[in-house]
């Protein structure tokens, strides 16, 4: 049994307890819906001065009980996914990610996690999860471009890199390309846009996603969207943000931005309301819709769109 307390300020602790089976009891399981939101006024600036009664947390059109409210900012656990194919080459766009992401993490809280994955062909994990900015900066300067674009492998083997970490969870992803093989005549990936989109939201984690170059406008490899409509919805749907930077002197920008949104994240916390279930999925699952609502007039809000009930 895995319990999971949350104080009244947002932090949370866990310990996994072992007991016998009990015959003929019933399994029931209470968690939180943890909710993480930055909301935004009509110019684009952070407002960092809500209460928890500006807020409505609304589950399938109905409002909740906000259980827990923390504006304060939270440790966060980031994996930082590099795109490393041939492209990466032109231009010294990779030197530029990896200054970029340099500076980047000299900005992180020292509780703090973060690990290096690099994907061309495949995805490599260079460094899991550590506070160690100098091992981590020291692996970023590592890393050499060559090969395809595992784009969705990417994402997927960030996601296991994350697995089991309690708290605010993020994938920080920049590619200047779309998901496909170095020879151009095939996917990069053994994984699907749905299937990385599903195993996102089922994850529960950010997504913040940076495409360089001229990848907004790029279709992808089986011509049925945009690679901009791609990583605005994998960003959106989570909560996260999506920034296209054609030049990549630029990329400094687009880091210090999340890096600031990372700051300015309230946290929105409920218990799920007990209702009459539609017909779980495939994985026996259960999609439940989110809304977050502020009485502030003209503002933005970025937070996840729902979950899956298990």
């Amino acid at each position: 049994m895995r319990l999971k307390v949350w104080a009244s300020d947002g932090s949370t602790a866990s310990h996994e307890v072992h007991t016998r089976a009990v015959a003929g009891a019933q399994r029931a399981i209470v968690s939180l819906v943890e909710v993480y939101a930055t909301v935004r006024d009509e110019q684009g600036k952070f407002i960092s001065d809500l209460k928890q009664e500006d807020f409505t947390v609304l589950e399938a059109g109905k409002p909740q009980n906000i259980a827990v409210f923390a504006a304060d900012r939270k440790p966060v656990h980031l994996v930082l996914l590099m795109d490393t194919s041939n492209s990466m080459n032109r231009e010294d766009r990779l030197l530029v990610a990896q200054e970029a992401a340099a500076g980047f993490l000299k900005e992180l809280e020292p509780d703090d996690t973060a690990s290096l994955i690099a994907f061309s062909d495949v995805p490599r994990v260079v460094v899991e999860g550590t506070a160690d900015k100098e091992a981590l900066t020291k692996a970023v300067f590592s890393i050499e471009a060559t090969g395809g674009t595992a784009l969705y492998d990417a994402i997927m083997a960030a996601i296991d890199e994350l697995r089991g970490r309690d708290g605010r969870k993020a994938i920080i992803l920049l590619s200047d390309g779309r998901d496909e093989a170095v020879s151009g005549l095939e996917p990069g990936s053994l994984t699907t846009y749905e299937q990385t989109l599903d195993a996102v939201l089922e994850s529960e984690t950010i997504v913040y996603t940076i495409g360089t170059g001229e990848m907004k406008e790029e279709m992808d490899f089986h011509r049925q969207r945009t690679v901009g409509e791609i990583l605005e919805t994998l960003a959106s749907r989570s909560g996260g943000r999506a920034y296209f930077v054609k030049n990549a002197g630029k990329l400094d920008d687009a880091y210090r931005e999340i890096e600031d949104e990372l700051r300015h994240h309230y946290l929105l916390a409920y218990y799920p309301p007990t209702q009459e279930e539609a017909k779980p999925d495939r994985k026996g699952r259960v999609w439940r819709e989110i809304t977050v609502r502020v009485t502030r007039p003209r503002a933005k809000i970025s937070a996840r769109d729902g979950y899956y009930l298990r």
